[in-house]
């Protein structure tokens, strides 16, 4: 059984960024092991901000790319279909991973997790009592 070929195929029609997967063929988005619902625009606004990871994108552009160039849809209406993307793939704010990049527009970034140093040690010991 060759899995390269099979891996070559599926990296065509998915995307997997951090806990995030997302499926082009099956039109479905797991985060971790738990599926997402999103509406059409959402999994395309998605499948764009995924596709280019850390990159920001202006509402211009990802206008351009999830409803097209001829659409007159206007940009206060992607920045509120990100608001509704956003409570859709869930997430604390600080884990969000849909991020406003200040005078550029949104990127896609999952957050580096920090190592828990404040933890504070297990004690076993009952006679300490």
């Amino acid at each position: 059984m060759e899995l390269a070929g099979t891996n070559t195929f599926a990296q065509e029609h998915l995307t997997v960024v951090g806990e995030f997967l997302l499926d082009r063929e099956t039109i479905r988005v797991w985060r971790g092991n738990k599926p997402l619902q999103l509406s059409m625009k959402q999994f395309r606004l998605l499948d764009v901000l995924m596709r280019h990871t850390g990159t920001p994108l202006s509402l211009s552009t990802l206008k351009e790319l999830v409803w097209g160039s001829e659409s007159t849809i206007e940009e206060a209406s992607v920045a509120a279909e990100i608001v509704r993307l956003r409570r859709a793939i869930g997430g604390r704010r600080r884990d969000a991973p849909v991020r406003t990049v200040r005078g550029l527009g949104y990127a896609f970034e999952v957050p580096k997790r920090r190592a828990d140093t404040k933890q504070k040690p297990v004690h076993s010991d009952v006679s300490a009592r």
